[in-house]
């Protein structure tokens, strides 16, 4: 987790999420993002990429929009390891 920051928020409404915070949340130029308030706290996440499910032979197969980036071994060694991190090793349960 990158510690807190501390932005603000223009006339407009608009405010600027840091590049540490955008890297680590590998957010793009025109990445949609969900925004929400829970508990008075303003929550950012990235939108879900909205999958059609398609038959294909016997199988039924989730297909995402062609923009969608690839899943790389690096994002799932990252995840691995900040699951890991967490102590949320599914023997742990």
């Amino acid at each position: 987790m990158i510690g807190g920051m501390t932005i603000t928020m223009d006339a407009a409404g608009r405010v600027v999420l840091p590049k540490a915070i955008r890297q680590r949340a590998r957010l793009k130029p025109g990445s949609p993002l969900e925004v929400r308030v829970v508990d008075g706290r303003v929550e950012l996440e990235p939108a879900c990429a909205a999958a059609t499910i398609e038959k294909r032979g016997w199988y039924a197969v989730a297909v995402l929009p062609p923009a969608t980036p690839a899943l790389t071994q690096d994002i799932v060694d990252e995840t691995i390891d900040a699951i890991r991190n967490r102590g949320l090793e599914p023997d742990e349960h």
